[in-house]
């Protein structure tokens, strides 16, 4: 079967008009029947995910964000040539930027694309559109600098180019984001430039803006600005409050020239006046504290990790008033900065890693024993790691207020065990803020003096600890340093001992029936007796099929939502196919590639990589699909041959030995379909088959109870340790 890529079908489509006759009523004259596809495609998208978080901007339309797939599919090599993924992002996001800018600059790009022919005709067009958008930035006060990065592309053709524009016109201005996200994963940013993940910027601006006395927030400020994403949620959620942006002052500080442009452009395109600047030097350099420095409603920023702005140089430059921070890292020097920025009814949000919430670093200790001292720590979130692309630091969200309103304590919550694995990253969903939202609020405002612990609904722990006690820990901010200590209470600890008793004596009389069920069936370990015995070639007893090519299965079809799951060399343990997780393909694939499906009874083998044993597809694991590096081996009907039975000879060292042998070491050890074939394995008559595979079976339901027993055991250990030596 030929497959098509869906934006070539969509393209395609864009071209028939649905007529008269055909049209809905909610469908005006000249709608195409590609609009009309990636309707039904959005909304059957948008039926699977869940609304927006209470007081949270709605999040992007369905359509746009299947949009910007295709856009991100076969189109990035198409146009990008020679360039690189990030110059076609700037791409996207020059045409972003003129599309919603209201100027006539889009309507000239439209007309140029309309026009021109040939790579002499895409380069100009290319030209156009860079110049138009650094025309539009030094309007905005921006430098410019797109144009240079838009001529490192290299069209294949002009109608590549020009189908680019055509899509891109589709957009809305919410499409930016989406575009900043695949920026992100794509562009490999250093660990000071990747961009903050969609969530955690939720969570920041929605609990600063709520801790904001003055109401809706009129000044706002992140002096780690990235690609302006923590700027342009606040400056939503305030038009979401009724503040329009227009009437916001948004500044922030840069320490890069292209992302400086991604957060002027992104600023603009929500109506806010884009005020990021350029920063050579530390933000704090200038005198905080002067009578020109201006104060903040709300700050935000995700400044980078354990790194130094100012490595070497000594702590004379800004204002150190809690304390002047180590050499080698800036982490309280943004911390300190961030609230000498802060208004007296302002509030702040600020990423941190974990580290810094318990460091044994001296200088550090002193500024969080000023920090507490002061009342200005509200709360510490823990968050999970991997959230970011480019580092698996794992971070935490600090809320910080105005000395002036002296926190008698603070609230720690641990959010550590949120969120859902995709592609080696934690991604946290929208239950996810729901329930860091919902815990805060359920805590706040603490009780003076309380020192509480508690679990939320959705996983998130909490405990708001007085100023007393962080004083004994070395004014630790660490949630796991608090939390966790009251996690079990002595109660929990009776309560875990009994459940884990009782679990012991489950496993032991399971291990007492299997050991019973095996004796009795009379276990006889002999080889098999009398009777005809045959040796044959696997390609005689099995049709061998090698798993589909890459073509046919490509890494971006997989999706976590997918509904059936991908089968990876990796999930054949012990015998046994392992669940791969998230790794899923859409029902619809998994159909176009029914060839490749698995039935229960089938054997699985290494084809590339690390060749280790097989595996047999079990019962409730038929229709699973297996994944390129796989060989699949399924009896014929005339075979005589018990599948269990088959599964042991192929696992055997001697017979794995000699897979590994013919396999090709050109790079990645591999075998082929037609190399396998000609393993040689000796049968027994069928009858003998069943009772080796029988006895087999006995054995390994015996070592599976005792594992299990013994698992059991360790856990009683544990629970027996945490109430007898545990915090009362």
């Amino acid at each position: 079967m030929e497959l098509f890529h869906q934006a070539d079908v969509l393209a395609w489509l864009d071209t028939r008009p649905i007529p008269g006759r055909l049209r809905r009523a909610s469908e005006p004259e000249g709608t195409t029947y590609g609009d009309r596809a990636r309707r039904a495609l959005a909304e059957q998208e948008a039926s699977t995910e869940d609304t927006s978080a209470p007081g949270l901007p709605p999040r992007h339309d369905p359509r746009a964000r299947q949009r910007v797939r295709e856009l991100m599919s076969e189109p990035v090599d198409r146009v990008r040539g020679a360039g690189s993924v990030v110059d076609y992002m700037n791409l996207l996001l020059c045409l972003l930027f003129l599309r919603n800018a209201r100027g006539p600059q889009w309507e000239d790009v439209v007309r140029w694309a309309g026009t021109g022919h040939g790579s002499d005709g895409a380069n100009a067009l290319l030209v156009h559109i860079g110049s138009a958008t650094d025309e539009l930035l030094k309007r905005l006060g921006v430098a410019p600098g797109m144009h240079q990065a838009l001529l490192r592309l290299e069209p294949r053709t002009y109608d590549d180019l020009k189908r680019v524009v055509e899509r891109v016109g589709q957009l809305d201005r919410s499409a930016f984001r989406l575009v900043l996200d695949e920026y992100e994963m794509r562009a490999g940013l250093r660990s000071g430039e990747f961009f903050t993940p969609r969530a955690v910027v939720r969570i920041m601006v929605e609990i600063a803006r709520t801790e904001c006395r003055k109401g809706v927030p009129r000044t706002i400020y992140d002096p780690y600005a990235r690609g302006g994403e923590l700027l342009v949620e606040a400056v939503a959620a305030c038009a979401a409050e009724g503040s329009g942006p227009i009437g916001l002052d948004v500044r922030g500080d840069s320490h890069e020239h292209e992302t400086m442009r991604l957060a002027n452009m992104n600023l603009a395109l929500q109506g806010a006046r884009p005020r990021v600047k350029l920063t050579r030097g530390a933000p704090w350099a200038d005198p905080v504290g002067s009578r020109n420095t201006p104060r903040f409603d709300l700050v935000l920023t995700n400044p980078p990790f354990n790194m130094s702005d100012s490595a070497g140089e000594a702590r004379t430059q800004g204002a150190w008033p809690y304390g002047a921070p180590p050499v080698g890292n800036d982490n309280f020097a943004y911390v300190q900065h961030v609230l000498g920025m802060l208004d007296e009814n302002g509030s702040a949000a600020v990423v941190m890693p974990n580290k810094a919430g318990n460091s044994a670093n001296q200088a550090e200790i002193e500024i969080r024993r000023n920090m507490v001292e002061s009342g200005v720590v509200k709360c510490v979130i823990a968050l999970p790691d991997r959230l970011f692309s480019s580092t698996s630091v794992p971070v935490s969200v600090w809320i910080l207020v105005h000395p002036a309103r002296n926190c008698d304590g603070v609230l720690f919550l641990d959010a550590r065990g949120l969120g859902t694995k995709r592609k080696g990253k934690r991604v946290l969903e929208e239950e996810d803020v729901r329930a860091v939202l919902a815990a805060y609020r359920s805590a706040v405002p603490p009780r003076t003096g309380a020192h509480t612990g508690r679990e939320w609904d959705g996983g998130v722990l909490s405990a708001v600890v007085p100023r007393a006690v962080l004083r004994t820990v070395d004014y630790s901010l660490s949630p796991t340093d608090h939390v966790r200590a009251e996690h079990p209470r002595q109660e929990g600890a009776d309560s875990a001992l009994g459940e884990a008793f009782r679990e012991v004596e489950a496993r032991r009389r399971e291990v007492h029936d299997v050991d019973s069920a095996t004796a009795l069936a009379g276990l006889e370990l002999k080889r098999p007796g009398s009777g005809e015995w045959r040796t044959v070639k696997l390609s005689e007893l099995c049709e061998i099929k090698a798993g589909p090519s890459y073509t046919l299965l490509r890494a971006e079809q997989r999706t976590p939502e997918g509904d059936v799951p991908l089968v990876f060399p990796k999930n054949l343990k012990n015998g046994h196919v392992e669940d791969p997780g998230d790794r899923r393909v859409p029902r619809g694939l998994a159909e176009r590639l029914a060839a490749f499906r698995l039935r229960t009874d089938d054997i699985v083998c290494i084809r590339s990589g690390a060749i280790g044993p097989p595996a047999l597809v079990r019962a409730g694991q038929s229709g699973w699909l297996m994944s390129t590096n796989l060989l699949r081996l399924r009896l014929r009907e005339d075979a005589q041959a018990d599948p269990e039975y088959l599964l042991a000879c192929l696992s055997r060292p001697e017979a794995v030995a000699w897979v590994r042998d013919r396999a090709t070491a050109t790079g990645t050890p591999s075998i082929s379909a037609k190399a396998l074939g000609h393993q040689q394995v000796v049968l027994p008559p069928y009858d003998e088959q069943r009772r080796v595979a029988r006895a087999l079976a006995a054995l390994e339901a015996q070592a599976t109870a005792h594992l299990r027993l013994a698992a059991a055991l360790s856990d009683v250990r544990a629970a027996a340790v945490e109430r007898l030596v545990g915090r009362r």
